[in-house]
């Protein structure tokens, strides 16, 4: 009879709680955590498709050994692993070196808890699945590497499931971070509906012939690649044609740390804009729904043509079943490790690579259904329906072309059975389009109608060329540019990848707008992802918002400064794609603080969120221009220089000294 360390008697260290446990991502912090949960509780690990990758360490490896356990790790690829701690007792580790085995243990613990345990690697025959049920009932994190259950026997309640992603270079992955994320894409990104789908397992019986082949070959990716006659990719391309599709891209950071696939032309494989060419797609007229489909290399289309990726595949679809939502699919796979999680670089290219608009459909491509609200489309299985055609290309999942397409047939139904693309109609039918005419704009006369065209033209011409992904917006008149301004571009900047300043251009401040544009300029050059562009006769001007240029004589008055605020939103903000505006709070100017409070409400009703920034502070006073000028103008300058950047100050004593 084994001897157990008692429950009452071991108590966890100080500030150590099973809600500390469950809210840590940090791989290394968890294994810590669980020297302290194994004494106490039944800890239960299984190797999913690997238990370490090349970023598991020797280091990583002996933290992992010292929750009790004896096996060694690292170096172990591709090997099925087993582990059940019960009280500080190692009832069970094996780690099994034959690749392509699958283990399996049955453990009972001494409350009759019956508890199941499967671990399968990517070698291993049939479909890739392992498992940890207690009691029948399935706890499994479904996550690659090492999955970890942590079971209270005595209350009958599993304290947490994760998996960490221990193949990948950045270790860690929690399902309800991945939730956690989309949530905030979704808020930062108001009328854009994301869908979460996964991708069709390979099944566990009733293989085709080739399915055989692959099975008694252990056919991976490299096996495919050396041997590209074997496989069913040949039916589609010359051997040169099979080495091309399964090709990896090259990439590069670009310099708002998002990475981008490189320009490529070739005869299958065609990358422009940092994204896999679409085939079939429509012409833009402003009134398409934009789809968007993000995940891992097969979303991307490794072992396909342009023309036969599930992109290509779902456009062509959409065009000849439903035309009538004029959706454009667009390619955003990628080439990252982690891909069963959501890495950092994963979060870059997904807020900051789409130029989204509210209507548009955000499918992603994911390991696990991350839970909450966000529909789902689930194919786990559809490989294992009846067919007459390959679905794989080898062990790993890699989709052959008419599994691409398969893949696609079912996102269209997911997205027709949920009516999720009538959905994203309604919202799209509420947005402008940036090219649209200015015709029937009843706030102007054809004359200044033709100017504010002629400014949109100017806007969109400028998105177009330089940025395409996720941008907001500020209006400042810098008069002149303090660190306040400053402060606000810095605080502004954490919550958007890139930010249009527009600078009032009318000369009715006391700096005119070449010297106000200068000392931004100079005290901006350090942020690469700011763009400075002149506000024109549409963004906070005498035309929209004549008010502003006399503020000292209506701070006791009502101001409408709702023209300026529908304009900004309606014609202006979709020309750059602008999903966010912020402003600084205002404390003191009447007349400020209503055209802020016109944002908030009427920017939101556009899909545009109005973000308000509190002011900075010195000696318990907002640091305002205002203050600056009357400074400046009693030549206080030692006292300017904790109100206005260097650049400022050495133009301030030039002026008036």
């Amino acid at each position: 009879m084994k001897s157990h360390i008692s429950k009452e008697k071991f108590s966890m260290p100080s500030g150590l709680t099973e809600e500390t446990l469950r809210n840590e991502h940090n791989f290394l912090n968890y294994v810590r955590m669980l020297k302290s949960f194994a004494k106490k509780y039944c800890v239960i690990i299984t190797a999913y498709d690997t238990p370490c990758g090349p970023a598991y360490t020797q280091a990583i490896s002996k933290e992992v050994m010292d929750i009790g356990l004896k096996v060694d790790l690292y170096n172990k690829f591709r090997c099925p692993y087993i582990a059940v701690i019960d009280e500080g007792v190692v009832l069970f580790e094996k780690l099994e070196l034959n690749q392509k085995s699958i283990l399996e243990v049955q453990v009972k613990l001494d409350t009759k808890d019956k508890v199941e345990v499967i671990s399968k690697c990517w070698s291993a025959p049939g479909a890739l699945m392992s498992s940890i049920k207690i009691n029948g009932t399935e706890y499994f994190p479904n996550s690659r590497g090492l999955n970890f259950v942590v079971y209270d026997k005595f209350s009958k309640t599993v304290i947490d499931s994760v998996g960490f992603d221990t193949y990948s270079d950045l270790i860690y992955t929690r399902p309800r971070e991945v939730y956690n994320i989309l949530e905030k894409f979704m808020q930062t990104h108001p009328g854009v509906t994301v869908v979460e789908f996964n991708l069709p397992r390979f099944p566990s019986s009733g293989w085709t012939e080739h399915e055989k082949f692959i099975q008694s070959n252990n056919a991976g990716f490299g096996f495919i690649q050396r041997n590209p006659k074997s496989s069913v990719l040949s039916q589609f391309y010359d051997d040169k044609g099979v080495l091309e599709v399964l090709s990896t891209p090259r990439s590069y950071i670009d310099n708002i740390g998002t990475r981008r696939l490189e320009e490529t032309h070739g005869k299958h494989i065609n990358i422009s804009g940092g994204h896999r060419v679409t085939c079939h797609q429509p012409l833009q007229d402003g009134k398409n729904i934009n789809i968007y489909i993000y995940g891992p290399c097969i979303v991307f289309g490794v072992g396909a043509s342009d023309e036969h990726t599930i992109a290509s595949h779902l456009q062509k679809i959409l065009n000849e079943s439903a035309p009538q939502y004029k959706a454009i699919v667009h390619n955003y796979g990628f080439f990252l490790e982690g891909s069963s999680g959501m890495t950092l670089e994963q979060t870059s290219v997904l807020f900051n690579s789409f130029p989204i608009k509210p209507g548009d459909i955000v499918l992603y491509c994911n390991g696990f259904f991350s839970g909450g609200q966000i529909p789902n489309i689930d194919m786990l299985d559809a490989a294992c329906e009846p067919r007459d055609y390959e679905v794989f290309i080898d062990l790993g999942g890699h989709l052959a072309p008419d599994g691409m397409k398969l893949v696609a047939e079912k996102l269209y139904k997911g997205l027709m059975e949920q009516d999720i693309l009538d959905k994203a109609r309604e919202l799209a039918s509420k947005r402008v389009n940036a090219e649209s005419t200015v015709a029937n704009n009843s706030d102007f006369d054809k004359n200044t109608n033709e100017q504010l065209a002629e400014y949109k033209r100017f806007l969109t011409d400028f998105y177009n060329s330089s940025l395409r992904q996720t941008i907001g917006a500020v209006v400042m008149n810098c008069n002149p540019f303090t660190l306040g301004h400053r402060y606000l571009i810095d605080k502004a900047l954490e919550q958007c990848s890139f930010l249009i300043l527009f600078l009032v251009e009318e000369d009715k401040s006391e700096f005119s707008f070449d010297e106000r544009l200068k000392l931004v300029d100079e005290g901006t050059k350090d942020i690469p992802n700011l763009a400075i562009i002149p506000s024109g006769r549409f963004v906070l001007s005498s035309l929209t918002f004549s008010e502003y240029f006399n503020k000292s004589e209506m701070q006791d008055r009502i101001i409408d400064t709702s023209l300026d605020v529908n304009v900004f939103a309606r014609e202006i903000a979709p020309c750059l794609n602008i999903t966010k505006r912020f402003a600084g709070e205002e404390p003191l100017d009447n007349v400020t603080k209503q055209y802020n409070e016109s944002m908030r409400r009427i920017l939101p009703e556009y899909g545009i969120e109005f973000v308000e920034i509190p002011r900075v502070e010195l000696d318990s006073k907002p640091i305002s221009a205002s203050r600056v000028r009357e400074l400046a103008k009693n030549g206080r300058f030692s006292e300017l220089q904790k109100l206005v950047p260097q650049t400022t100050l050495d133009y301030l004593v030039a002026k008036y000294k």
